[in-house]
């Protein structure tokens, strides 16, 4: 059955910088462990991150999947007079929350591997497209399927320099109110096997996350607490467990 409605993929910047074990592995002796502990650091700090930006999102769409270091919704029309709006708010909302976490988790840094110290360069991307999917049930998975499924995925093979922006179709940006339209400037892009798109961007600036507070603290309070955290589970491990999602970029 085919449904129209809305698609979202809110996606973590700087994740390939941010986990370098490429060459890890191969060194003697401790590589391997080295390389397990930076992995499971990473993994911990973009769960976390990306709950966030879920939380605030999930009240208006439906998370379909978690994709490696980012996360997709999908959620069917409204009758609202500017449904997108909805939407526009709660990628705000997200925008706010996952700054926010970044600046909480500002303690990781105090770990000094690769990933904790990289973790202050990671920003949030957000796709928004309106279009149509087909929903396929498998067993207890449902998989959002379509040319403009693909689409938006596809979208983040663009060609703008800024890690953290929001990019929206012309579609999309039809059902929102005139005052969150013109919040948006126009912004051509080449998109794999679609060719040249019209598309509408906001782009962000936001600082590296600080945080007084924490920073204040003495270095040995906040290793301590960086090690107490990497023992704690992140929400999403408990709910979709410790395999790997498919990795998105390759799979569209």
């Amino acid at each position: 059955m085919r449904n129209e409605g809305y698609l979202l993929i809110a996606d973590i910047s700087g994740y390939t910088d941010f986990i370098r074990l490429h060459n890890m592995r191969t060194k003697p002796l401790v590589g391997s462990t080295l390389a397990n502990m930076f992995e499971a650091h990473a993994d911990k700090v973009i769960r976390d991150l990306l709950e966030a930006v879920i939380e605030k999102i999930e009240p208006v769409m439906q998370l379909n999947k978690l994709e490696g270091d980012a996360a997709f919704f999908f959620c069917p029309k409204s009758p609202d007079d500017f449904p997108a709006d909805k939407i526009f708010d709660v990628m705000t909302s997200a925008h706010e929350a996952f700054n926010q976490k970044s600046s909480d988790l500002v303690f990781v840094q105090a770990c000094g591997c690769d990933p904790c110290l990289q973790s202050k360069n990671l920003r949030l991307k957000i796709i928004a497209h309106r279009g149509t999917f087909s929903i396929q049930k498998i067993r207890n998975f449902e998989e959002v399927t379509g040319e403009d499924v693909i689409l938006a995925h596809r979208l983040l093979k663009n060609g703008l320099k800024s890690n953290e922006y929001w990019l929206v179709t012309d579609p999309f940006l039809k059902g929102l109110s005139p005052t969150k339209k013109a919040k948006f400037t126009k912004s051509r892009q080449n998109i794999e096997s679609f060719g040249k798109m019209a598309l509408n961007l906001i782009e962000f600036r936001s600082p590296d996350p600080k945080n007084e507070k924490i920073e204040r603290k003495l270095k040995l309070f906040n290793y301590l607490r960086q090690a107490r955290y990497f023992m704690k589970p992140s929400m999403t491990t408990l709910l979709f467990g410790k395999q790997k999602e498919r990795n998105f970029t390759n799979e569209y």
